[in-house]
């Protein structure tokens, strides 16, 4: 489909149906959710742990293709702990895992497919031994984390800073800086003289809700049940 052909009704029935899946089956598989968690299609999120803590409007975005993976392992001696702050995204098939302590902080952003762990998983010499070498991961405020990368065990990223589409970071990123490649390393610098919006702003006065309601409504204002119903059994050119 090139676009969206659901009456309003429709969308916001299903997008109901989406908290309530969450409500019954997902939240509780959480240590702590702040309010106004908004996950679509939440029966493809793959939650491990009991040691994973959300913030308030965290946004978690899944995709019927690839999972979302977010594992706190608790076995074999070791305790993860998964800590996301408030206003967070999370897009389609990231996976976060923790055999120790992975921490991302308020207002980051974090592109499809990325892999961030804290541990090798197997032991060097004992191929057997899991979870094997461990140092934890701190993602600091307003992150911002490009797609399809990868986030080694013992980083910590600065406030602010961007990591380029597919990077592979495997030692610290300073606050403020833009880094890319395989190993990342510094391409850029952000701007220190100039005001960054975060996410945060979305959310003030909680007129997001709202707002996202008057724009749904006024981008289907035009569709129609049977129209709908023919686009789904009946698909053409231009649907």
């Amino acid at each position: 489909m090139q676009k969206d052909n659901r009456p309003f009704f429709v969308r916001t029935f299903i997008e109901n149906f989406y908290i309530l899946w969450s409500k019954y089956f997902l939240i509780h598989q959480f240590k702590r959710v702040g309010k106004n968690l908004d996950i679509n299609k939440p029966w493809n999120i793959d939650v491990y742990g009991k040691n994973i803590s959300l913030g308030e409007n965290v946004h978690i975005r899944t995709s019927r293709n690839v999972i979302t993976q977010i594992c706190a392992w608790n076995k074999n001696n070791c305790d993860g702990i998964i800590k996301i702050g408030d206003n967070a995204l999370i897009s389609p098939g990231v996976r976060i895992i923790s055999a120790e302590e992975i921490i991302i902080d308020s207002n980051v952003m974090i592109a499809s497919n990325v892999y961030i762990s804290d541990s090798d998983w197997h032991g060097v010499y004992d191929r057997i031994n899991t979870p094997g070498s461990s140092k934890k991961i701190h993602i600091e405020e307003n992150v911002w984390i490009g797609e399809g990368s990868k986030i080694s065990k013992g980083v910590r990223i600065g406030k602010n800073s961007i990591i380029g589409l597919g990077s592979v970071v495997t030692s610290d990123v300073p606050d403020n800086e833009i880094f890319g490649g395989n190993p990342a390393k510094k391409i850029g610098e952000i701007d220190k003289n100039k005001e960054i919006r975060k996410r945060e702003d979305m959310f003030l006065n909680n007129d997001y809700n709202n707002l996202m309601k008057f724009l749904i409504k006024e981008d289907l204002k035009e569709n129609n049940l049977f129209t709908w119903l023919r686009t789904v059994f009946f698909p053409k050119k231009g649907d």
